[in-house]
């Protein structure tokens, strides 16, 4: 046989309160991840440039190491681009949202 159904319970719990006092995540703040990384594209970037203006006045003959800079530094400026266009991306995904 089948057993009964038993009763719901009708009692109304309530939800407790939430916490009014909001904890600081540990680490750096996002504004200042962004600062640091614009800052190491900076550096590669003047980098790329004393290395490239070294090597065309010929105080370096070092052609590997001219390059592996102006490379270092195109990569971290197109990974710069692409962060800021994912951010781009998600700020205008939030702007259609409706409330």
């Amino acid at each position: 046989m089948a057993d009964p159904i038993s009763a719901i319970s009708t009692s109304i719990r309530p939800i407790a309160p939430i916490a009014t006092g909001a904890v600081a995540p540990e680490g750096p703040a996002f504004a200042d991840t962004l600062k640091n990384l614009m800052t190491e594209v900076v550096g590669s970037q003047r980098a790329a440039d004393t290395a490239a203006q070294a090597y065309a006045t010929g105080r370096t003959t070092d052609v590997t190491a001219t390059m592996v800079a102006v490379e270092r530094a195109s990569i971290s400026f197109a990974l710069m681009l692409q962060i800021r266009n994912r951010l781009l991306d998600a700020y205008q995904e939030i702007q259609r949202m409706q409330v």
